[in-house]
C-alpha cells in the first residue's frame, strides 16, 4: 500500500509515495539547525570532528565532580505519568477540525474515579492468549478482520497510557517523537507489540517493540539486524501461535532490497531476516510452521506501471526463513489469508483481481483461480464461511481520484465466482470486518455497514466531516470503532452507525499535518489500542458512566 498525503483543498496528482514523501522530506531537511539537533546527526558530526571528542575528554574529570553533586533526571516513568495527566481526546487549539462530542466532564471525573480505584493503568490483562492455542494473531486477529476478542469496553475511553518508540544511543535511551505508528498493533497475552517509521530525510527508520499491555512499559526495542538499521515499517506484525515469534515486512513503496524479519518474542532477538529484491507492506499471515506475505511492485508515478518485478507471494518456513516457495501476483500489496491449504489475496496496480493459490509446499499448479475486479485490491482479505470478502477502489493510499469510486466483493470460496458485489463512493483500502454486519471504511470519510447477505447498505456514518477513513475498523459485540485520517478515533453503534463518542489521537502539542492516521484499533481484553501519526502508540480503557 501507499502513503496517503491528502489535504484538504488540494487538487490530487497521481503520485507514488516516494514523491508524496518528498515535501516532508524537503521540509526536514530544509533547517540545517532542526538536522543539526537529531540525535543520529549530532552523533555522526561527533563522528567527522574527532577534535571536539579529545576536547571533552579532556575534561571529564571536571564533569565528573559535577556529575557527582547533580539532581537525577526524571524517569522514564515519571515521563510516562506526566503524559498521562493529559485529559483523553484533547484536540489541537486553532484547527478547523469537526467538534469532539464527548462529555469531558464525564469523563474527568471517571478518570479520577479510575485513579482512585488503582485500575486505570494497572487492570488485570489476560496472561493467556485470546486465541485459541493452534492459531495466530495474523493482522486484524484472525481471518474476520474484527481487531477485537469480541468484548466491548465499557463506558467512556480514557487514556490508560502512551508511549513512544525509544531507540539507544550508546547506552542512553531516547525517546522518538518523530516516530509514527503506521500499522496495526499485535497482541498476544499480557503483551502488545507494534513497529514504527520516522522519517529521517533522506531515509526512513523503523523499530519494533514489546510493551506491558495493562502500564505500557517497554520490555524491549530492536531497530537493527546485522548492524543495519531498519527501514520505516507499514506492514503489521503477526505472532506465531505459540507466542516464541513475531514476523513483520519493513519498508514504504518506494523502498527497495526490503526485508522480512522474525524476531524473538521473550527478547527482541532477530531470529532471522529474508530479503527481498521489492518492499513488504503486506502484514504477514503465520500458519503452522510458515509464513506467507506479499512483495509489491514499485510503480513509475505518472503511468503507475512498475519500474522493475511486478511483484509476487511468497512463503518460507517460520523456523529458519529459508523460502519454500515464490508465486509471481501483480502488486499483491494486499495482507494474505490462509484457510484449508489455499491462500487468497488481493492483487492490486496493474492486477485489478483477488488470487486464489495453493498454499502446499510442493504445489504443482500454484494459481487456484483468479477472479477480475474493476479496480486495484490493495486491502486485506477477509474470510467467513465460505465467502471471500475484499474492498477496493481507483484511489489508494496517495491517489484520490477526481472521480472516486470504490467496490466490496463477496467471492465463492471453492471456485471465485461472484456472490455479490457492491459499489460504494470511494475506495476501501482497509479490511472489511465480517461480523453480523460487514463494515467498510471508505476514503471519502464513511464507515459504511452492508448486509453479509447480499451486500445492500445498512448504515453509513462519517467520521470527520469528509476526512478518508484509511484503516479498518474494530468490531466487537455492540460497537464500531474507526479512525479518520485526521486523527479523530470514533466509536459508533454496531446496530445504526451513530456516533457514541470521539477522541483525538495525535499529540497535542504537535498536531497530525501529513494526514498519517491509518492504524488499525485492536480490542483486546477490555482495552483499545492504536497508533496515529505525532500521538505514538496508545491505549484506552472505559472510564465509569453514569
Amino acid at each position: 500500500m501507499m502513503l496517503l498525503f491528502d489535504h484538504l483543498g488540494v487538487v490530487p496528482i497521481v503520485v507514488n509515495a516516494g514523491a508524496a514523501l518528498l515535501p516532508a522530506m524537503l521540509a526536514g531537511a530544509a533547517s540545517f539547525v532542526a538536522l543539526l539537533f537529531k540525535p543520529r546527526e549530532l552523533l555522526a558530526a561527533c563522528k567527522a570532528r574527532p577534535a571536539r571528542v579529545a576536547a571533552i575528554v579532556g575534561i571529564i574529570a571536571l564533569v565528573t565532580a559535577v556529575i557527582v553533586f547533580w539532581p537525577a533526571p526524571a524517569t522514564d516513568s515519571d515521563a510516562r505519568s506526566a503524559r498521562r495527566g493529559g485529559a483523553a481526546g484533547e484536540e489541537p487549539s486553532g484547527g478547523a477540525l469537526a467538534p469532539v462530542t464527548v462529555d469531558w466532564t464525564r469523563v474527568a471525573l471517571a478518570r479520577i474515579e479510575a485513579m482512585k480505584r488503582g485500575d486505570l493503568s494497572s487492570a488485570p490483562v489476560a496472561n493467556t492468549p485470546s486465541q485459541s492455542e493452534d492459531q495466530a494473531f495474523v493482522f486484524r486477529g484472525g481471518l474476520e478482520r474484527m481487531g477485537s476478542n469480541g468484548a466491548d469496553i465499557e463506558g467512556p475511553l480514557t487514556l490508560a497510557w502512551s508511549y513512544y518508540p525509544k531507540w539507544s544511543d550508546n547506552g542512553v535511551e531516547q525517546e522518538d517523537r518523530d516516530a509514527m505508528i503506521l500499522s496495526s498493533p499485535a497482541i498476544y497475552g499480557d503483551r502488545v507489540y507494534g513497529a514504527s517509521c520516522t522519517l529521517d530525510p533522506p531515509d526512513s527508520f523503523g523499530a519494533i517493540f514489546c510493551l506491558d499491555a495493562a502500564t505500557g512499559k517497554q520490555h524491549w526495542t530492536v531497530d537493527k539486524a546485522d548492524g543495519e538499521l531498519f527501514k520505516g515499517f507499514f506492514s503489521s506484525p503477526a505472532i506465531s501461535a505459540d507466542g516464541k515469534y513475531l514476523v513483520v515486512g519493513q519498508g514504504l513503496h518506494p523502498d527497495s532490497n526490503c526485508r522480512l524479519i522474525c524476531v524473538e518474542t521473550a527478547t527482541g532477538r532477530v531470529v532471522w531476516t529474508y530479503q527481498v529484491e521489492l518492499h513488504i507492506e503486506s502484514s504477514p499471515f503465520i500458519d503452522g510452521d510458515v509464513v506467507y506475505v506479499g512483495a509489491g511492485a514499485i510503480e513509475d508515478p505518472e503511468t503507475h506501471k512498475p519500474t522493475s518485478h511486478p511483484g509476487f507471494v511468497f512463503a518460507v518456513s517460520l523456523t529458519d526463513g529459508k523460502l519454500l516457495w515464490r508465486q509471481d501476483v501483480n502488486d499483491p500489496e494486499s495482507s494474505p489469508a490462509v484457510r484449508d491449504g489455499k491462500l487468497f489475496i488481493g492483487s492490486g496496480f496493474n492486477g485489478q483481481a483477488i488470487v486464489a493459490l495453493d498454499a502446499s509446499t510442493d504445489a504443482k499448479e500454484r494459481i487456484l483461480w483468479k477472479t477480475d475486479t474493476p479496480y486495484p485490491i490493495t486491502g486485506a482479505v477477509t474470510l467467513m464461511d465460505d465467502l471471500v470478502i475484499a474492498g477496493g477502489g481507483n484511489g489508494d493510499f496517495v491517489y484520490r481520484d477526481p472521480n472516486p469510486a470504490g467496490v466490496v466483493l463477496a467471492l465463492n470460496a471453492s471456485d471465485g465466482s461472484e456472490k455479490w458485489k457492491t459499489t460504494l463512493p470511494d475506495a476501501v483500502l482497509g479490511a472489511v470486518a465480517a461480523a453480523d454486519k460487514f463494515i467498510c471504511p471508505v476514503a471519502n470519510g464513511e464507515v459504511i455497514a452492508l448486509d453479509p447477505a447480499n451486500g445492500e447498505r445498512l448504515w453509513s456514518t462519517a467520521i470527520s466531516n469528509n476526512a478518508p477513513v484509511l484503516g479498518s475498523a474494530a468490531v466487537t459485540e455492540k460497537s464500531v470503532y474507526a479512525v479518520s485520517q485526521n486523527g479523530y478515533l470514533a466509536r459508533l453503534h454496531l446496530a445504526d452507525g451513530k456516533e457514541v463518542e470521539r477522541v483525538y489521537l495525535n499529540s497535542t502539542d504537535k498536531p497530525g499535518e501529513q494526514g498519517l492516521c491509518i492504524s488499525s484499533p485492536i480490542v483486546w481484553n477490555g482495552r483499545l489500542f492504536v497508533g496515529s501519526e505525532t500521538g505514538g502508540i496508545r491505549c484506552y480503557v472505559g472510564g465509569q458512566s453514569k
